[in-house]
């Protein structure tokens, strides 16, 4: 080491590159631990000019670099290969560095790379509080989280060493192999990879291609589960899922969303929704509760149905061209109503299936179409492109009418086969101990007045249904009829045993599907 003259004197008379100070203020000066020479500049008052692997010593933290000055002041300026260490962990290298011991801040530009165990930030310039171990940039940084492969880009960013959390804003990108998060805002732990979202995020899993979007929540990048607090879609493979709140475990693909949840299926174009869901993407299970609504499209209006509980599933099959065709299978339970503007119904268990386009109705079902009033034990309605086409209903199977609000028209047998057209049902088909109550109507003065009433057995008839009504009865087989004048009408003969009239429980519109 080379030393002028007056600076060896001094050094031999024992004073020391610093002021004199009390024990615990030289404890807080910065230190000069080695230098291959160390000069005074003139040109540059109250301070000291060291060259050559220069290594200094403040506090808790070891700065090296190729030279510097060191102000009176306890300020450093460091030039060249700059690398500051604070603790066994964290480590700061860049070009050139600005440090103020009395605040115990230092400002380091030029490639700046900042390592804190497995995590690796770079950054043009970098601002690092070594008291309080806080770091941020501002003209844009790399993170590199080498324990979950995440690399994160964001315009500004700010890291707190001791709880090793960031704090991203402007541009924010989370890359991994398998996903990509984009947003305004980020908070990143890297001890744990768990990321949480502020403002407008944008999730997109490479694996299915599904995107998920919100405006809050926070993602454990390593257990790959979230928490969405804020309105939350996920869209994937046609399917889209919304709710106020969503939690889910990727892993084991479950799910759980709440307050207005919609599931939508654009390829079987359907929508549940409800207040609460619960859903699985591997077994592509899904329950929704709470006010729940099944909406399905037909024919250019929508079929809306309301049950307690709504579950749907998607099975796998082959199709007689031997492609593999996905499946919906949709079950509706307690209390079912459901409308559509021409067609309305009641029963406690409902089934759909894409795979044939039936919907099945279970215990004490009742359709409405027009005025007519359909029930029995177990009713089938087949659809084709996206409308009631065949209708079957089972056992102890009824068509009532209204004539008017004191009579009905009732048509029983054991079963029934409907025809739909597209102003709804317009043949019925009967079969099996039919039995039928037609009231005759004639016109008088341009009235129309009922003058009797049609009670007739047969084993099969046709019924043609009209403007509402019963338009025509055709009995196919060994009918016995009796027309009674509406005056000698017996009472018994006015209503058959088991016809129940249930218009009280018919839905009005789509909203009163939920009225009990």
């Amino acid at each position: 080491m080379r030393l002028r003259p007056l600076l060896l004197l001094l050094l031999l008379l024992g004073w020391r590159p610093t002021l004199a100070q009390t024990a615990s203020q030289r404890a807080a000066r910065v230190e000069i631990l080695h230098a291959d020479e160390w000069t005074f500049d003139g040109r540059i008052p109250g301070a000291q000019r060291l060259l050559g692997n220069v290594r200094f010593r403040h506090v808790d933290a070891v700065m090296n670099c190729d030279s510097a000055y060191l102000f009176e002041d306890q300020r450093v300026q460091a030039f060249g290969h700059v690398r500051v260490q604070q603790g066994d962990s964290l480590f700061m290298e860049g070009e050139r560095l600005n440090y103020s011991g009395q605040e115990r801040l230092a400002s380091m530009q030029g490639d700046v790379r900042l390592r804190d165990k497995d995590m690796y930030l770079t950054t043009p310039s970098l601002d690092y509080d070594l008291r309080n171990k806080k770091a941020w940039y501002t003209e844009g940084g790399r993170i590199e989280d080498q324990s979950s492969a995440n690399v994160l880009t964001s315009g500004r960013g700010t890291y707190f060493s001791e709880s090793r959390h960031f704090a991203f804003s402007r541009r924010v990108r989370l890359e991994h192999p398998e996903r990509l998060i984009t947003c305004d805002t980020m908070h990143y732990a890297t001890g744990t990879g768990i990321a949480s979202f502020f403002g407008p995020t944008r999730i997109l899993q490479f694996a299915d291609s599904s995107v998920v979007r919100t405006t809050r929540g926070t993602y454990d990048t390593r257990l790959e589960r979230a928490r969405f607090q804020r309105r939350t879609s996920v869209s994937t493979k046609g399917r889209l899922l919304e709710g106020d709140s969503i939690h889910y475990d990727r892993i084991s693909g479950a799910g759980h969303a709440w307050g207005n949840v919609l599931f939508s299926d654009s390829a079987n174009a359907t929508r549940a929704r409800g207040a609460e869901g619960i859903y699985n993407d591997r077994t592509e299970r899904t329950i929704v509760t709470g006010m729940a609504v099944l909406e399905l499209a037909m024919d250019g209006d929508t079929l809306y149905i309301h049950g307690d509980t709504l579950f749907t599933t998607t099975t796998q099959g082959v199709d007689t061209a031997g492609l593999i065709q996905s499946t919906r299978n949709v079950t509706v339970r307690r209390n079912v109503r459901f409308f559509k503007s021409d067609l309305q119904g009641s029963c406690d268990t409902l089934h759909y299936t894409t795979l044939d386009s039936v919907i099945h109705m279970h215990h004490r079902p009742v359709l409405w179409s027009r005025s007519d009033q359909i029930s029995g034990e177990h009713i089938r309605i087949n659809l084709r492109e996206g409308r009631p086409d065949t209708l079957f209903v089972d056992r102890d199977a009824f068509l009532l009418s209204e004539v008017d609000s004191a009579h009905l028209d009732q048509i029983t047998g054991l079963r029934m086969v409907g025809l739909f057209d597209a102003d709804g049902l317009r043949r019925l088909l009967v079969e099996g101990n039919t039995r039928t109550v037609y009231h005759v109507k004639e016109k008088k003065d341009e009235v129309e007045e009922l003058v009797g009433v049609n009670r007739a057995d047969c084993s099969r008839m046709l019924v043609s249904l009209a403007d509402g009504g019963i338009s025509t009865v055709t009995f196919l087989e060994r009918p016995e009829a009796v027309l009674y004048p509406m005056d000698k009408v017996p009472p018994e003969e006015l209503r058959m045993k088991g016809a129940e009239w249930r218009g009280a429980e018919r839905p009005v519109d789509a909203n009163d599907i939920f009225r009990r």
